[in-house]
């Protein structure tokens, strides 16, 4: 999996979390979208989108790197550039 693959499957799973209207490109901010609150319990749109895309990562046979502590304050390109 590329850098540039991964940054595309990103962005379509913050389309998908989206009720907000962002603009989702390479320099959208993950808490823009995303949020720890917007579910029930551990169920919400940063845990699933975080989980969706270490699974994605993983299935494509790249390394599971760690997340870097301030991921959800960054962006699409800085988080893609940390995970491959």
């Amino acid at each position: 999996m590329t850098e540039d693959q991964l940054k595309e499957v990103m962005k379509f799973h913050l389309q998908n979390f989206n009720n907000e209207g962002v603009a989702i490109n390479d320099q959208t901010i993950h808490n823009t979208v995303l949020s720890d609150s917007d579910g029930f319990g551990d169920s919400n749109s940063k845990s699933i989108y975080r989980a969706a895309i270490r699974w994605t990562i993983q299935k494509n046979g790249a390394e599971d790197k760690p997340w870097p502590a301030d991921w959800f304050d960054n962006n699409v390109a800085y988080l893609a550039s940390k995970l491959i």
